[in-house]
């Protein structure tokens, strides 16, 4: 079969007619960022904690994971035993998890002990390589997401802990505001492990590192100040990994799957300026055609549009091809176990953080 020469319609057909007949043992679940035609056509969709909790919960051996790497990670970390997690393209990348890793956040930390003389504790934002995670892991710290980032490191303050936050400078920034951490105790990180000057070392409570989102960060406090006289009626909400001069100015912030509810719960005929991936908000737009939806900037992630319909019916082919013992599994991720050890404490602890407060 000549996947390459079938059109867009004829790739649906052929994804769907395959799924069908592995009854169950295949699921394709999307990024909420992914192209329209990929997202109607999986079995669910969701930001990349939901995919990652959804597809632990999932019995099916073979996972077609459509999204950016570390997303696949994230599942791999949580699958069965047995469940193998694929990728339709091995280069979807997510640039802000690229901006750092395990090595250098640990001469992070021990830099940071060294000025503070206390064990800070690490929170690696989900958005990362399993090697952070891992490391947050081994060392006492906790994975978070942009929706429960504030009770982590609130837990960790109350503890008298410093917390190395990465690797989102913004979101780390808005959480630490939003806990109301004097701006003097806010430390950003940059690249070479120095720190910003004019702060408060040795008492500071929160050490960002200097990572970011490429596409949140593309929008200014003009932005904002813009769209409401264009769009007089509208409320805008963002994404947390915003610069904190936009999170203040918009009337809501939140997880790209707390702006898929608010707009899917808010009334008919409702207006909306949303700050985020514009692929998504393309999306939502024509789902929920009943609001007026618009976006802050037109910013499309240009890693999650290499994910194709012609890459993921060649990962589901693999899976057919393998399961009639013929070929190998197409982009298959794996995590080692020590990593997968370690991350699953960190993903347990920000349970743990969460379910107890």
């Amino acid at each position: 079969m000549d996947i390459f020469n079938m059109t867009d319609e004829e790739l649906v057909k052929y994804i769907k007619e395959v799924r069908s007949k592995l009854k169950g043992d295949l699921i394709i679940p999307a990024h909420h960022y992914i192209n329209r035609d990929i997202v109607e056509l999986a079995d669910f969709s969701g930001d990349s904690y939901k995919l990652a909790v959804d597809v632990s919960r999932s019995k099916a051996p073979f996972v077609v994971l459509c999204g950016v790497r570390f997303m696949a990670e994230s599942a791999a970390i949580l699958a069965a035993e047995g469940q193998h997690i694929l990728i339709p393209e091995i280069d979807a990348l997510c640039p802000m998890a690229e901006m750092i890793d395990a090595n250098v956040a640990s001469l992070a930390l021990e830099k940071i002990q060294s000025i503070t003389a206390k064990e800070p504790a690490p929170v690696v934002y989900m958005n990362s390589y399993a090697d952070s995670k891992s490391l947050c892991g081994k060392r006492g710290g906790s994975v978070c997401t942009s929706s429960n980032a504030e009770k982590i490191v609130r837990k960790y303050i109350d503890e008298g802990k410093p917390v190395f936050f990465f690797p989102d400078f913004h979101l780390g920034n808005n959480v630490a505001h939003n806990l109301g951490i004097k701006d003097e105790l806010i430390v950003k990180v940059y690249r070479d492990i120095s720190f910003e000057e004019g702060k408060n070392l040795r008492e500071a409570q929160i050490f960002l590192w200097d990572g970011f989102c490429p596409i949140h960060q593309q929008w200014h406090a003009e932005d904002v100040h813009k769209a409401r006289e264009i769009y007089k009626d509208a409320k805008i909400i963002v994404h947390p990994e915003s610069q904190k001069e936009v999170v203040l100015l918009s009337d809501i912030s939140g997880s790209t799957q707390k702006i898929y509810e608010t707009i899917k719960n808010s009334s008919p005929g409702s207006s909306w300026v949303i700050g985020t991936e514009f692929t998504f908000v393309d999306r939502i737009k024509h789902t929920f055609a009943d609001k007026n939806i618009y976006p802050l900037l037109e910013s499309p992630c240009s890693n999650m549009k290499k994910i194709t319909l012609l890459n993921t019916a060649l990962a589901v082919q693999s899976v057919e091809n393998f399961i009639n013992g013929k070929g190998v599994l197409l982009n298959e991720i794996t995590v080692s176990e020590e990593l997968k050890k370690y991350s699953k404490v960190a993903l347990e602890k920000m349970i743990e953080i969460v379910e107890g407060s």
